[in-house]
């Protein structure tokens, strides 16, 4: 028997599954972790938060029909192109049958921006055919496609070192970027109203800025004087060809933009990358 109050958040561990469940209990829900090890730090700190995590395989249809059990809705996210070694479309495949075999109210899918333009970029292929694949179920679905998570600057692999934010965009390049605290609300949002985000496809940016002008919010916010630096795309490529090859798309200007003043008026709190720095992201870059 499904729990209204009950979700389902599939890779609960990782930064958005993480991000939603905290929004999830926010409003009062009841949360179910999906992970593979229920012994990690992330796994310990969402169950003393109040998460209970199970432990399951995305491969494996009766971990996830054991986790399906009495829930209301799932929400399911993949770390794709940073797990290699799992097989995307078949993991978003076992979950949207799962969630048609368990009856449940409401899948959310987390995906990426600019699915919609896989077949130029070779990019995001596997999301884009989850995607197809859930549409095709006739259940009751809502699809959030992310753009750039702002707390992935951060990390020197994406951005800041030290004091320089070093990136492979052109400095007039525009990047739209998203909160995870956002993802997080959203998705929560869906599933406090399935009927009004029944069938919905949401591309999510909550600001676009070049990395000039990322790089002068960090240095407004911080007090620290952080200065862009652009990456050799060759560089890059020799580090990830498939990063490299979204950057060059990028920089192309062809990129799919999510359309920000649209979404403000479904989540008017949506956060821009300034307000963010202020709210959370300027301390993080002082104890780096």
């Amino acid at each position: 028997m499904q729990n209204r109050n009950r979700i389902l958040v599939v890779g609960a561990t990782g930064q958005q599954g993480g991000a939603v469940a905290r929004a999830l209990l926010a409003e009062g829900y009841l949360v179910r972790g999906f992970t593979r090890d229920v012994n990690s730090s992330a796994a310990q700190e969402l169950k003393a938060m109040g998460v209970e995590m199970v432990k399951g395989d995305l491969t494996n249809r009766v971990t996830i029909d054991h986790a399906m059990q009495g829930v209301y809705g799932v929400f399911h996210v993949h770390p794709g192109p940073l797990s290699r070694d799992q097989d995307e479309v078949q993991a978003g495949k076992n979950i949207a049958d799962a969630a048609k075999a368990h009856q449940l109210a409401h899948l959310v899918y987390s995906s990426a921006i600019g699915v919609d333009q896989a077949d130029q970029t070779g990019m995001q292929t596997e999301k884009a055919a989850v995607e197809k694949y859930i549409q095709s179920l006739g259940i009751s679905y809502t699809i959030l496609r992310p753009s750039s998570f702002m707390e992935n600057f951060l990390n020197p692999k994406f951005g800041l070192k030290g004091t320089s934010f070093t990136t492979a965009a052109y400095p007039t390049t525009k990047m739209q970027l998203i909160a995870l605290e956002d993802i997080g609300k959203l998705a929560a949002m869906a599933f406090q109203a399935p009927l009004t985000f029944h069938h919905s496809i949401i591309e999510l940016s909550g600001d676009t800025l070049t990395p000039v002008q990322m790089a002068a919010a960090m240095s407004k916010t911080t007090g620290i004087n952080i200065e862009y630096v652009q990456l050799p795309m060759e560089t890059l490529r020799q580090m990830n060809p498939q990063f490299a090859k979204g950057y060059a798309f990028l920089n192309s200007g062809k990129a799919t933009q999510a359309d920000e003043e649209h979404l403000r008026k479904i989540h008017p709190g949506l956060l821009t990358f300034e307000k963010w720095l202020e709210k959370t992201g300027a301390k993080s870059i002082q104890r780096l």
